[in-house]
């Protein structure tokens, strides 16, 4: 017979169940050695595996993931528990085991029949014929204004490609075309060490808000070798000021509430100092908007400013385009990126 039971009851049958269910421990690959899978080993494919804990059944759902952060590199499969006992292996082929080659990865996998089902994590480094170009002061993919003055060091990490008499080439390309360099070095005998190049202002302060992308090559008596591109944004000293409603896409969408004329959003005050004057600019279809905010310290301590801009009526399609100019107290001025985006209804 069926009853209803309070919520603490229910807790206690669930702590009760639990007790039969060992934790989950973390997986791991066979070839790996202190966390790191050879490059050899991927050629010929990878073995996944993680141990069978009490409160597993045969039948019983799981499923691994062995992905790369922020990147779409990822293996997934999904399969059933077949013997009881035995560690349970998933067999990784070469060629879907090869596009981790260079990078870091973690490894974990679900148990569905548990209540807490997802595993530790295994985190991994994966051997590659070269790694991807590191740029060190980078954070989130993103080149600070705070390091840009000063310039960056530019980390090309040892690989069995980096041989003695190896000739390697570096591509630096910035969005602008005084922030280009390409530089060559050689590897000389000896134990071999990270490459660092330093990378000077000069190829940072003309593309702030920009980005650059970075390749480099290793070529040697065996071939040449290429690496991943890196791509990074290069910081500014203004935020674009944000309408309150949008979303990003394929192109970015302005999502005004229904039968709104006006666009409502946010100037964030990094860079500004009291005392400066904040224009805002946008363009409507084609018509010009521009407001004026004086900068108060109440405004830096709250870190951004609102405001409203009335505008004609904004049917679909509708091209928006807002942007920034900082008239600086000192007497200088700076402008920010600019957000383009079409008027979208938001159902």
């Amino acid at each position: 017979m069926n009853k209803f039971i309070s919520l603490e009851e229910r807790n206690r049958i669930a702590e009760a169940l639990r007790q039969n269910e060992g934790p989950l421990l973390a997986p791991s690959i066979d070839e790996a050695v202190d966390g790191k899978v050879p490059f050899s080993a991927m050629e010929k494919g990878l073995t996944i595996r993680f141990p069978f804990v009490d409160g597993m059944q045969v039948g019983g759902r799981y499923h691994v993931s062995l992905r790369v952060p922020g990147t779409e590199v990822v293996f997934g499969q999904g399969g059933v528990i077949e013997e009881e006992g035995r560690d349970v292996t998933v067999e990784v082929p070469s060629e879907r085991a090869l596009l981790f080659q260079g990078y870091d990865a973690v490894l974990s996998y679900s148990y569905s029949e548990f209540e807490d089902p997802m595993s530790p994590t295994t985190p991994l480094a994966f051997e590659g014929l070269l790694y991807l170009p590191l740029v060190e002061e980078a954070v989130d993919g993103v080149i600070p204004l705070s390091v840009q003055s000063r310039g960056v060091n530019l980390r090309l990490r040892v690989t069995p490609s980096f041989t003695s008499g190896a000739l390697v080439s570096v591509y630096w390309w910035g969005s602008s075309a005084g922030a280009c360099f390409v530089k060559h070095l050689t590897i000389g005998a000896g134990p071999v060490e990270d490459l660092l190049v330093p990378v000077e202002p000069a190829y940072l302060t003309p593309i702030k808000y920009g980005n650059v992308r970075i390749i480099y090559t290793v070529q040697s008596t065996t071939g040449t070798v290429i690496s991943r591109p890196l791509k990074l944004e290069v910081a500014g000293d203004l935020a674009v000021p944000e309408p309150l409603f949008w979303m990003l896409g394929s192109y970015p969408n302005l999502l005004p509430p229904d039968g709104s004329d006006i666009i409502s959003g946010r100037i964030t005050t990094q860079g500004m100092s009291a005392g400066d004057v904040v224009i805002l600019m946008l363009s409507v279809a084609g018509e010009g908007f521009v407001r004026r905010f004086p900068i108060r310290e109440p405004d830096i301590g709250a870190g951004e400013i609102l405001y409203e801009v009335k505008t004609p009526y904004l049917p679909w399609g509708t091209k928006v385009a807002i942007w920034s100019i900082v008239d600086r107290f000192a007497g200088a001025a700076t402008g920010s990126p600019d957000l383009e985006l079409v008027v979208f209804p938001e159902s």
